[in-house]
This record gives structure tokens, sequence and C-alpha cells, in this order.
């Protein structure tokens, strides 16, 4: 298995050309295409960050370490 991973502008026309390099062998091959929509992930943890501390009780906590103080437990 080959794993290639690029960035690319999609045009309006949303057409892609990609050019194998020369180990892929001519044939039958399975292609998979996996588009990551970092603008909307971005646009959802802006409206998420909104929220920070809108909640005063927790306003004196260091979020860091009851984290780790919860992780330690774990273990």
């Amino acid at each position: 298995m080959l794993t290639i991973n690029i960035n690319y502008d999609i045009l309006p026309d949303r057409l892609i050309t990609i050019k194998l390099p020369d180990e892929v062998n001519p044939g039958q091959h399975e292609l998979v295409i996996v588009l990551d929509q970092k603008p909307e992930r971005e646009k959802n943890a802006k409206k998420l960050m909104q929220f920070a501390g809108a909640i005063g009780a927790f306003k004196n906590i260091d979020g860091v370490k009851y984290q780790r103080e919860i992780r330690s437990e774990w273990s």
C-alpha cells in the first residue's frame, strides 16, 4: 500500500489531476480519497471558543492541572 499526502487547491470545476509515482504499476488499483475540510473544523472551533470563560464557577480553575490530576487516577 502506498500513501500519498498532497495539498491541492480545488478549483470551481472540481476536477483534479494526479500524476502517480513510477513505483505504482499500471493496472487495477483501489483509490481512496479523503477530503479534510479544515475550514469547516476551524469555523466550528471558533464557534466553540466563544464560550471560553463563560462559566464563572470555573474561572479560577487551571484546566490543564485538573486534567493531569484526573489522568493520574487512571494509572
